[in-house]
């Protein structure tokens, strides 16, 4: 696995970038995106400090995903409430904690 790549678009966007299917499979040394590649796709981002919108990342290679970081920012706190949306369990419990603390702080 090499982020080099995503690490480059997502610091040039400021802590986010859409990024396709394809430029992850390949980051990942992939050659399709099979269902369970996809998974790994999703698990090495979030082993980065990424997370991702869709949280399912589709398999076609055409498609994109929006990449971002995991670092408690106000857009990373947006988005993880679009992807709390989506999830369960840990993962939602996470987003509503973080957004908590961010609501917080916008606050005072």
């Amino acid at each position: 696995m090499d982020l080099t790549e995503v690490e480059q678009a997502v610091e040039a966007g400021s802590g986010y970038a859409a990024i396709s299917v394809k430029t992850l499979r390949d980051a990942f040394g992939a050659q399709r995106a099979k269902s369970n590649v996809v998974q790994q796709i999703s698990a090495g981002l979030r082993a980065g400090g990424y997370g991702h919108v869709p949280f399912n990342i589709p398999k076609r290679q055409d498609r994109m995903v929006l990449v971002y970081r995991l670092d408690g920012s106000r857009g990373s706190a947006l988005l993880a409430l679009v992807e709390a949306a989506h999830g369960d369990g840990e993962q939602a419990n996470g987003s509503a904690w973080l957004l908590s603390n961010m609501l917080t702080n916008i606050d005072e």
